[in-house]
């Protein structure tokens, strides 16, 4: 096994500057493909010396059957191991970095060294700096053993090539009918045999810091050979890059709606088949089970107009330069169905949205939210945000009504994706660290509440409109500063009404209101929006998105990085 102080001076070029001359001499082996399939013994010509000669020409083609093979072989795994060894570089590159600005050192064991605290930390946060570093060292152990993982992958799997070469067990060229020889199928089959296999990823459930750790050993065409072959490894998984999340995961939106439409037809027969009186009415003690079967038969309706709004989405031309294309960061048809789009690239934007919808949020009614999303984009964009990503996450399930609306659980069972999606954000972004912003409405921001109380999610800013309350008495408990913490509500919304203790009743367990001077926090204005007979309406909650509303501008004044 490699140790990090030897794999520090691995060095890619000397294996791809040989991929050149070894096309080179593959490429001449294969043009004597025609000259072989000519030498033969001539016509009339029998007996002793007739054939030895033909098993001379027949030892001469398989010879150069098994070079072909083992060239090719050698062509494909120098190759692959120089790409590799560039990622594996990467992997060593980004740890020794996050150690330096931290003032660690990696030791060529691979040992962490901590250089201590910065001096003169105060007293009051020497116990904070303790846990942060903690934090540190932690992830910097993650990289190195990584990076050892992954370079002894690769050193086992070029180790093994060769071995196959040298032993000549590239191929068995005798088994070949050298009367119809063909050099290049058998430097197709060396080139097979010469691939390195990728290493698998951490474990289902494995952290951010331990997701890109992983990824950051790889060269940007394994990680996109790793999408495209093996797209439920890499779709879902915080920390990697968008831009190879989005390839899996619009493979894996072909492949669901495939199910999702086979699951319709079978059900359509179901239902077409279902027992009928002479009359063609379903009895009375089957319609239970048949009115299910229409309602399951909606919901998948649901599901396949969402998934196909998602895709014409993602199909539409970008209407500006490429930071503005959408990401699709997850997809799941499940249930009611969960997904992430991101319009302009999150890796490499310098200020990071990310928008949590609330009640009755599902993969049918995704479009909408994505529009509200785009909306934010070109808010923060007249704010003048330099780069925007906005990220529409519903990567929960969300409560179905407002009867299932007064439960903490949908937040409690939501909270970890959503931190973790945060982290990933902050180890996939290149460059200078985003300024990123959490916005949620209704039910959304009760969501981002209960991940924010249980620790600390790695936002700069949180945006709270239309909040019944987000299980916190004010940003302290959310550990943000009040200036971080941003929160709207129009004087007509019925969330007002759940907001007054006493009499939202079972939403009263979710705080306060974070738009109440008591919170602590900061608010902008909304509009009134819709009444009815001056009283609040639900049309209301909806319109924080309308256009001219000032929360539009308050909003993109936040995501750009400018308070409103």
């Amino acid at each position: 096994m490699a140790t990090w102080g030897e794999i520090k001076r691995w060095q890619p070029s000397p294996l791809q500057n040989a991929v050149g001359p070894m096309n080179n001499a593959y490429n001449k082996v294969i043009g004597c493909s025609d000259d072989l399939r000519d030498i033969n013994t001539p016509y009339g010509w029998f007996g002793t010396a007739a054939t030895a000669a033909a098993q001379q020409v027949n030892q001469m083609i398989d010879g150069l059957e098994e070079y072909s093979a083992e060239v090719a072989a050698g062509r494909r795994s120098v190759g692959d191991t120089g790409d590799a060894i560039t990622g594996i570089l990467h992997g060593v590159h980004d740890a020794e970095g996050i150690a330096t600005a931290h003032h660690f050192t990696i030791a060529d064991d691979g040992a962490i060294v901590d250089g201590g605290p910065p001096p003169g930390t105060p007293e009051d946060q020497k116990e904070a700096v303790a846990r942060e570093r903690q934090r540190i060292a932690t992830e910097l152990r993650d990289r190195v053993d990584q990076v050892i993982r992954s370079a002894t992958d690769v050193d086992d799997d070029f180790c093994a090539v060769l071995d196959k070469i040298l032993s000549g067990q590239t191929i068995d060229a005798t088994a070949n009918d050298n009367q119809n020889t063909s050099l290049a199928a058998a430097g197709n089959s060396g080139f097979v045999l010469g691939s390195l296999t990728i290493s698998a990823p951490p474990p289902e459930g494995a952290t951010a810091a331990q997701n890109a750790a992983y990824w950051s050993t790889l060269s940007e065409g394994q990680r996109t050979r790793l999408a495209m072959d093996r797209p439920e490894l890499v779709g879902n998984r915080d920390g990697f890059s968008a831009v190879q999340r989005d390839i899996a995961n619009r493979t894996l939106l072909d492949r669901q709606r495939t199910q999702l439409q086979s699951q319709r037809d079978a059900l359509q027969r179901q239902i077409d088949g279902f027992p009928r009186s002479g009359g063609g009415q379903i009895k009375l003690n089957d319609q239970h089970k048949f009115d299910a079967l229409k309602a399951d038969l909606e919901q998948l309706d649901g599901k396949l107009k969402g998934v196909d709004a998602l895709g014409g989405r993602l199909n539409q031309p970008p209407d500006t330069p490429e930071g503005q294309k959408y990401y699709l960061l997850g997809i799941d048809s499940n249930d009611d169905g969960k997904a992430i789009l991101a319009k302009g690239n999150p890796d490499t934007a310098t200020n990071v949205a990310t928008y949590v919808p609330g009640t009755t949020s599902d993969l049918a009614t995704f479009g909408d939210e994505a529009s509200r999303g785009d909306i934010m984009h070109a808010a923060a964009e007249r704010a003048g945000s330099p780069s925007t990503s906005v990220i529409t996450w519903l990567g929960y399930d969300a409560p179905d009504g407002l009867t299932n609306a007064v439960s903490e659980s949908y937040a409690e069972n939501g909270k970890d994706a959503f931190a973790g999606f945060e982290d990933g954000l902050r180890e996939s972004h290149q460059g200078p660290p985003s300024h990123n912003t959490a916005i949620g409405h209704s039910y959304g921001t009760t969501l981002i509440g209960h991940a924010a109380v249980d620790e600390r999610v790695s936002v700069d800013d949180m945006v709270f409109v239309a909040s019944p309350g987000v299980g916190a008495d004010n940003p302290a408990q959310l550990h943000m500063s009040p200036d971080h913490v941003y929160s709207t509500v129009a004087k007509n919304d019925l969330i007002n009404i759940t907001n007054v203790p006493g009499v939202g009743g079972a939403l009263d367990p979710f705080g306060p209101d974070p738009a109440a001077e008591g919170f602590g926090g900061r608010t902008f204005q909304s509009d009134p929006g819709t009444s009815m007979g001056g009283l609040p309406t639900s049309a209301a909650h909806g319109e924080y998105w309308n256009r001219n509303n000032p929360s539009l501008e308050g909003m993109g004044l936040v995501i750009s990085g400018s308070a409103p």
